[in-house]
């Protein structure tokens, strides 16, 4: 080999590392072309089985606490439930009321009613009870009982019940109805209390009780409700819930009540809500008329 090829060689050598510099620089001058890669598909979801529906609460009536009333074992000192005899005139006369008094709610689109009596021991709360007994035992309806007689709360013993909480609670929103009341069966729901109230009164006026009682009214969608409340002449309870009703039972018994008294009671009702009747409860004599309105 001479020295001219030795030369060209050492020089073409030398020449390499620019070379591939040149080459760098002109890559990096040129514009870069990203690679786009086609979208991925989505999944595609899959139809819910047929015949299946999202789960549902039940209804409010359905949610509420189940305790059957086992009306064929009267306790000692229980009140008289027509129920247990149905042959009696007093059921008779409680089935002609109801009856009535459901044919006057629909007709006007009315749902709550008071039962109340002048004085104690009328039979305003032995009225209600058995009222209320008596509707329930019409089928698919729908009746709520209530004890807003806190004064002296009655229900819970006359129906052989334990009350779930106190009415005050209920009344002033701090429970909820679904806890407080008690579903006696298919067609009847109770709220009992319990404890005696100073402030019966001013609970009853508040607007607090109005939202409870429109709230079950709502969800419930009772056919009746039916409030037992105290004496008219010895509180102003029934005055100030007067508002919140649509009707008024009065309860006068025959033995005591006096017709000034029922005077004096049909001033306190007034004319802005209908007194629907007075029942006279024991009356002289026998048979259904003892309970006529």
């Amino acid at each position: 080999m001479n020295d001219q090829t030795t030369g060209i060689g050492k020089r073409r050598a030398a020449e390499r590392p620019f070379r591939r510099k040149a080459a760098l620089r002109a890559d990096a001058a040129a514009p870069r072309v990203e690679k786009v890669l086609p979208p991925k598909a989505l999944p595609i979801a899959e139809p819910a089985p047929t015949g299946m529906l999202p789960a549902t609460l039940p209804e409010p009536w359905d949610r509420l606490h189940a305790t059957p009333l086992g009306l064929g074992r009267r306790q000692a000192g229980q009140m008289p439930l027509v129920n247990l005899h149905r042959s009696d005139p007093a059921a008779k006369a409680f089935d002609v009321l109801r009856t009535r008094l459901l044919q006057t709610l629909k007709a006007r689109g009315w749902h709550r009613i008071g039962v109340v009596a002048p004085t104690r021991g009328c039979g305003a709360s032995f009225t209600a009870v058995n009222l209320a007994l008596s509707i329930a035992r019409v089928p698919e309806s729908r009746t709520v009982l209530l004890d807003m007689n806190m004064r002296e709360p009655g229900l819970a013993g006359a129906l052989g019940l334990t009350a779930r909480g106190d009415m005050r609670a209920l009344l002033r929103g701090d429970v909820s109805y679904l806890d407080h009341l008690t579903r006696c069966s298919g067609t009847l729901a109770v709220g009992l209390g319990a404890g005696i109230s100073g402030d019966a009164s001013e609970l009853l006026q508040a607007p607090a009780c109005g939202e409870v009682l429109d709230l079950v009214q709502t969800d419930l969608n009772p056919d009746v409700v039916i409030c037992d409340l105290p004496a008219i002449l010895a509180h102003d309870d029934l005055a100030a819930f007067l508002p919140r009703l649509d009707g008024v039972l009065l309860v006068a018994d025959g033995t005591q009540t006096t017709a000034d008294q029922i005077r004096r009671c049909q001033q306190v009702i007034g004319e802005t809500t209908p007194l629907l009747g007075v029942l006279l409860n024991r009356a002289r004599g026998s048979g259904a008329e003892n309970y006529a309105v």
